[in-house]
């Protein structure tokens, strides 16, 4: 006849700490079989956590039952015999063939029916949204550190974790003789073996003790690890990223490189020999990859510039040629010389500008002192809302909702007023640029070098396609404006002889005349720059884009070794 068996699980992992041993499992389920009848022909122990198939024991649990040898289970709880939907379903499949009759825990006991089937698959699966909810929750606290500049886990050799204040400090002990290990690579006249003698045997160098390991001499691919660890130079790796640690870093950049350079590894990429100014702006118009470019040389000798798909995109066959780089600038300079307004003429919209500005500055501070007014109001009635409680005059549903809305109210006028502040000033600048690079934007990109070519093209637009050697620019909005009115007859006629005008006179002239646009103009470039506050300005791209190049030498620069040893002196300093 078929028996039954007891099975008690206790997991190794963080999640099941607080769970009853094996031991007490096993001492309870025995009196909870006794007092319920049941003989228990064997029990089934393992130490091994659920949230996922593969545990030796259950497996052999679930043979026992399918060969007909066991009918009913004894445990503390459903997810001590599974936390994954393939454990638990394979125990309600097994119940559902009548494999499985019985499965008894102290709260309550399953059989082959529709409702305990339903609370089988109910617990099963809140014991799965338990250990997702658990992964969901260290994921987020590992986050939280990493932005912090804190590794979780174990730091490396050298470091300890400070529970106290959930930092990593330096090692007192071991901290001095890591980077004397370091030093002594550095000088390029010892090897890894050499320097793991050095410290095992001379220094005493021993690993971190812990309860069941640690305390003895580090192996030699520890040492490897030593020198090839991002940490020791400031540097978080995770998953694949780099983040900035804030622990104090043990050696510099150039000193970390210089020791990958003597044990062979490569931390960067070849520099490149030639820097392209469009690269990463264009999208192929056929494909949608990256345009990219190279270098070539003819037969003649002479090297060109070209630029080219980079047919990365899976599954597809671009077809699209190479175009030289002399073509496609002159594709941007003529697109540039559509928005180009006439030296003379910038002045006049400059000062139209002006004019325009400080109009509406007026009337921003009338609405300033309204909102201050207004605000000043939602304190007063708040406090004699307050009164109003005090003395009984309103019951609470009639205070909360009321509260409620004046805070509400409060709030959103605080946030109006916090946000003009430095907006108002700022949309002037920003429209008074972008008319002075509408002025020079031709001769600046036609004689700048690759730094400014490539910041005139991102203030111009981001969404740049190439297809069939032709450059479609979708530019920001100011310049596709400025170039409607520039294409109008009326308007470019004015550019050449503008006359002294005031915006106040606007609507005394008639709507599509050649002030009109003109004004119309200025003002719609103002309300975007109001509406688009965060949009850069062509001195921030040019900074940025000088930062990038920076950045792209040195992380591509390779350190050359000294052609003579450093003398190092190997007694402790530290």
């Amino acid at each position: 006849m078929p028996g039954i068996a007891i099975y008690a699980r206790k997991s190794t992992e963080s999640e099941d700490r607080q769970i009853l041993s094996i031991d007490s499992q096993v001492r309870e389920l025995k009196m909870l079989a006794s007092r319920e009848g049941l003989r228990v022909d064997r029990v089934l122990t393992e130490s091994k956590s659920a949230k996922a198939p593969g545990r030796p024991v259950f497996n052999d649990l679930y043979k026992l039952i399918q060969n007909g040898e066991l009918d009913g289970i004894v445990c503390w709880k459903l997810d001590r015999l599974a936390r994954n939907p393939v454990d638990g379903g394979a125990l309600i499949w097994a119940m559902e063939e009548r494999k499985l009759k019985h499965l008894v825990t102290p709260q309550r006991s399953f059989s082959n029916t529709g409702n305990d089937k339903f609370w089988m698959q109910l617990e099963f699966g809140m014991a799965k949204k338990y250990v997702d909810d658990l992964s969901d929750n260290v994921k987020r606290g590992i986050r939280a550190r990493l932005h912090q500049g804190w590794m979780s886990g174990l730091p490396p050799l050298g470091y300890l974790n400070d529970r106290n204040n959930r930092t990593i400090v330096k090692d007192p002990e071991r901290f001095p003789l890591i980077r004397r290990m370091w030093d002594l690579m550095l000088t390029g006249n010892f090897t890894p073996p050499h320097i793991l003698k050095l410290a095992n045997e001379e220094w005493g160098l021993r690993t971190r003790e812990f309860k069941r390991l640690g305390g003895a001499p580090p192996a030699l691919s520890t040492i490897y690890k030593t020198f090839k660890h991002p940490f020791y130079y400031g540097m978080i790796r995770h998953n694949g990223e780099y983040l900035k640690g804030a622990h104090e870093p043990m050696v510099t950049k150039a000193e970390f490189d210089r020791v990958q350079q003597l044990l062979g590894v490569e931390t960067s990429p070849r520099p490149e020999k030639y820097d392209f100014a469009f690269t990463g702006l264009i999208r192929c118009g056929e494909c949608g990859a990256s345009i990219t470019a190279e270098h070539k040389l003819n037969r003649q000798g002479h090297r060109y510039v070209y630029y080219h798909c980079t047919r990365h995109k899976k599954n597809t066959l671009c077809k699209q040629k190479v175009i030289e780089v002399r073509k496609l600038e002159a594709q941007i300079s003529a697109f540039l010389e559509t928005i180009t307004i006439h030296p003379d003429f910038s002045q006049w919209v400059i000062n139209l500008t002006r004019e325009i500005h400080a109009e509406e500055i007026t009337k921003d501070k009338a609405s300033f002192d309204s909102l201050n007014r207004r605000y000043a109001a939602c304190k007063e009635e708040l406090s004699a809302l307050v009164d109003l409680r005090l003395r009984g005059l309103l019951n609470d549903d009639e205070y909360l909702g009321k509260k409620q809305e004046l805070e509400n109210e409060r709030v959103a006028i605080k946030e109006l007023l916090t946000d003009s502040d430095d907006h108002v000033a700022q949309v002037v600048d920003r429209c008074i640029e972008a008319f002075e690079f509408a002025t020079i934007a031709k001769r600046t990109f036609d004689e700048g070098d690759n730094d400014v070519k490539r910041a005139c093209l991102r203030y111009l637009g981001s969404n740049l396609s190439l297809c069939d050697g032709i450059l479609s620019i979708h530019a920001q909005e100011p310049f596709i404006m400025m170039k409607k009115t520039l294409d109008s007859p009326r308007a470019k006629s004015f550019v050449l002889e503008p006359t002294p005008f005031s915006y106040s006179q606007r609507k005394k002239v008639h709507p599509k005349s050649a002030i009109s646009i003109w004004c119309s103009l200025v003002h719609d470039v103002r309300t975007f720059y109001q509406n688009n506050r965060t949009t850069p300005t062509f001195k921030e791209l040019l900074d940025i884009v000088k930062k990038e190049r920076a950045s792209r030498c040195q992380h591509k620069k390779i350190l050359q070794l000294p052609e003579t040893a450093i003398a190092v002196d190997t007694t402790v300093k530290y």
